[in-house]
């Protein structure tokens, strides 16, 4: 898995049917200093994460064998692997749809070079980050350990994709407090994401789902109406 984003000395997968595309991705992601391998094939891609680990992966959705958001979910079944879709579908229903499946961010196609190394290093940085200098949370009955990245809700343990982490721990440091949604998409995405609130919310919907005792009832990650989300230190 990932050692340092300053060595960028990474591996990333490119699930790429179309030849021409998967040669740009990987010529603008080379140009940036990561390593990477292509394949078109979603069973290529399944026995490449098995078997060579990559830091990261790029994931079109129309591949001739497997539909991808079929593989994200299988690979989300037992995998939190980084995982970007790249997909030529622009419309918000089908962003939402690989949200809900277990896509880490999603990039409609065309795309600018700059834009691509900025969401993988993006991505890249919540799969490493460590927040401050803390090592131990704590709200009520939910539990993270920062220095093992391991969370447990009444001493079940949680598995937490990088961005569901990010969320998490940016709302338990701030527990009591609405923290407002572009707060959160800037620390958990970054810059470019301002006023992109879909991706907060699938990624809350999902985060909640594993929380809470009645996701619809939520008593640790509360909407607060055209504000964002808060923690509450009691219930």
């Amino acid at each position: 898995m990932v050692t340092s984003l300053y060595t960028q000395d990474l591996n990333i997968l490119i699930v790429e049917d179309d030849e021409d595309t998967a040669e740009v991705v990987s010529t603008v992601l080379e140009s940036a200093g990561f390593k990477t391998v292509a394949v078109g094939r979603g069973q290529a891609a399944i026995d490449e994460i098995n078997n060579a680990m990559p830091d990261l992966v790029l994931l079109d959705l129309n591949l001739p064998d497997i539909h991808g958001l079929d593989l994200l979910r299988s690979v989300r079944s037992y995998s939190l692997l980084p995982m970007i879709v790249l997909s030529g579908y622009g419309k918000d229903r089908d962003r939402v749809h690989a949200l809900e499946s277990g896509a880490d961010d999603y990039m409609s196609k065309p795309f600018s070079p700059e834009e691509l190394i900025a969401r993988v290093r993006a991505l890249l940085r919540r799969v490493e980050w460590t927040p401050r200098s803390e090592t131990y949370l704590q709200v009520r009955h939910l539990e993270l350990d920062v220095a093992r990245r391991h969370a447990k809700i009444r001493g079940k343990s949680l598995h937490l994709t990088p961005i569901e982490y990010g969320i998490l721990v940016i709302l338990m440091r701030n527990s009591g407090q609405v923290v407002d949604h572009d707060e959160l998409l800037h620390a958990v995405w970054g810059e470019t994401y301002t006023g992109d609130y879909s991706v907060l919310r699938v990624n809350v919907s999902r985060l909640r789902q594993k929380l809470e005792e009645n996701p619809r009832r939520p008593q640790y990650i509360v909407t607060a109406p055209g504000q964002g989300y808060w923690m509450p230190t009691q219930r």
